[in-house]
């Protein structure tokens, strides 16, 4: 993976009084990152806080009561910036002669930032700067503190996974019609508007899905009755296989435990129903979901990457690439598998040098399989080719059912006009794994720039509704990936995360 060369974080305030322990906290943190320790560290923080309230001041002496700040920080080899941005009435001016311009000879202690000074930003505001030098300046050290900062930001805000003295005080049951609202607002609240699937918004449509199958909502409720926690099987196609996912707990119900049991009643629900197996999406942007997953006996089968736009967050998550770095950079997610029932023998038709990779995927999983190398070329036939976009995330899927002499020029033009015509950020292709043509084909669409995704867990219908196949997938990524964000949990996944960044950079 490529070592970050900066990081940025920003804290954004609504100008009350009573967030101050807030922004102490914010900067105490950077400083560490920074690795200043000490005096030295002490005095920085001091001086960056005396800046925050000189502005604070003298927006209020000028008539702005409270007025919304930006608080930003970058980090790099050589610096520490810290960043006042503040919406109220212009600040600063040239030879200290405008409101606020004296601020920088005012900060206290003076002298231990190596330079202060404005930066007038027009509509945004008046943004006060303040930088010192890193006494340690090894690039090496960014790596590091990049992945501190992703596992502590996302264990503190997600990490729900020991139970507590309180866990059997929590009800989970399946889903009842008028859930929805609360469903809707858990959603909300944790990620704000940023949530790719809208359904999860609209109290009617849960309730629909619901009632149609097509999500099987397990439901958390606290000791008093509400709504705390979702948990869903998702069959939008009401096919053999489902995917769990839009797991959520109230974070104020946080640290009990509750997932574990939310997701038991998934696993059982998807036997009730009969069931092939069960699928998951772990993000890719920190290691908790992922964990959780190896600990339900889940195992990776594929990374996907670009399959989350760069505007979707998870509240009190982490800041990927996107944000630190001002990119549209697209978040990634691991595809896990649960088998509900045993898989039968596989024959793989796949290129020689996959083998060593989808192998111990396929043994984590316990199912047996034949690998065929063979690099035959397809006969003539008729291929179909599927092809589906989802516009809300930009992403794009094609799909074949069987392979012919023809498949490569089809696969290809459909690449091509869901990148051109549909904008697409990210373009998956799913060809049939058990195809004696796979591996030829495999070959053709590797050396036009795909790249590995993995095995998607039995993806693939067939003639019998009750039985699938799995699918050899493979990517393209024309959007810009976060990879400097990705994170990746046990040996597997970063021996999968190695094959398929770095068949991109070969």
């Amino acid at each position: 993976m490529n070592t970050p060369d900066e990081i940025k974080l920003r804290l954004d305030l609504p100008g009350l009084p009573e967030l101050a322990p807030l922004v102490e906290d914010f900067a105490s943190r950077a400083l560490g990152l920074a690795e200043f320790t000490g005096k030295r560290r002490d005095d920085l923080l001091a001086a960056f806080l005396c800046g925050v309230e000189l502005v604070e001041r003298t927006l209020s002496h000028q008539g702005d009561a409270i007025v919304p700040l930006e608080i930003g920080v970058t980090i790099d080899s050589h610096a520490l910036e810290f960043r006042i941005l503040e919406h109220g009435i212009p600040l600063g001016g040239d030879l200290n002669e405008g409101a606020g311009g004296d601020i920088t000879d005012r900060i206290r202690p003076n002298t231990i930032f190596d330079r202060l000074w404005w930066v007038q930003k027009g509509h945004e505001g008046s943004e006060l700067h303040l930088r010192v030098k890193r006494d340690h300046t090894s690039i090496e050290v960014l790596e590091d503190v990049r992945h501190r900062l992703d596992r502590e930001e996302a264990e503190n805000a997600h990490a729900d996974t020991a139970p507590s003295d309180m866990t059997g005080e929590y009800r989970i049951r399946d889903y009842q019609q008028g859930d929805g609202l609360e469903v809707a607002r858990r959603i909300y609240e944790a990620y704000g508007r940023s949530y790719p699937n809208s359904d999860l918004y609209v109290p009617d449509r849960i309730d629909l899905l619901n009632r149609e199958g097509r999500l099987h909502s397990i439901i958390c409720e606290s000791p008093a009755g509400d709504v705390v926690g979702h948990y869903a099987l998702e069959r939008p196609n009401l096919g053999p296989i489902g995917e769990a996912g839009q797991a959520v707990i109230d974070h104020r119900h946080r640290g009990h435990g509750l997932m574990k049991p939310m997701r038991a009643a998934v696993e059982k629900a998807g036997a009730k129903i009969g069931l092939l197996g069960i699928w998951s999406q772990p993000t890719a942007r920190h290691p908790i979901s992922q964990r959780m997953n190896l600990k339900f006996g889940s195992t990776p089968t594929g990374l996907c990457l670009g399959t989350t736009p760069a505007n979707a967050s998870l509240r009190g998550g982490v800041a990927g690439e996107s944000e630190d770095a001002g990119h549209n950079a697209r978040h990634s997610c691991f595809l896990y598998w649960d088998p509900i029932i045993e898989e039968p023998l596989l024959r793989a038709f796949v290129p020689a040098e996959l083998v060593p990779v989808l192998a111990p995927l396929y043994q984590a999983r316990q199912r047996e399989v034949n690998f065929e190398t063979n690099q035959d070329a397809p006969v003539g036939g008729h291929s179909a080719i599927s092809t589906r976009f989802d516009p809300a995330r930009g992403v794009a899927w094609v799909t074949l059912d069987q392979i012919t002499s023809g498949a490569f020029d089809g696969i290809w033009a459909a690449i091509k006009a869901m990148e051109t015509s549909a904008s697409a950020a990210t373009v998956f292709v799913d060809l049939p794994i058990d195809d004696p043509g796979c591996s030829h084909l495999t070959v053709q669409l590797l050396s036009e720039g795909l790249r590995l995704a993995g095995v998607g867990p039995r993806f693939r219908k067939v003639d019998d509704e009750r039985r699938a196949e799995d699918v050899l997938r493979l990517q393209f990524n024309p959007g810009p990936v976060d990879f400097a964000g990705l994170v990746v949990e046990g040996d597997l996944g970063r021996a999968l995360a190695d094959t398929v960044i770095g068949q991109g950079d070969s």
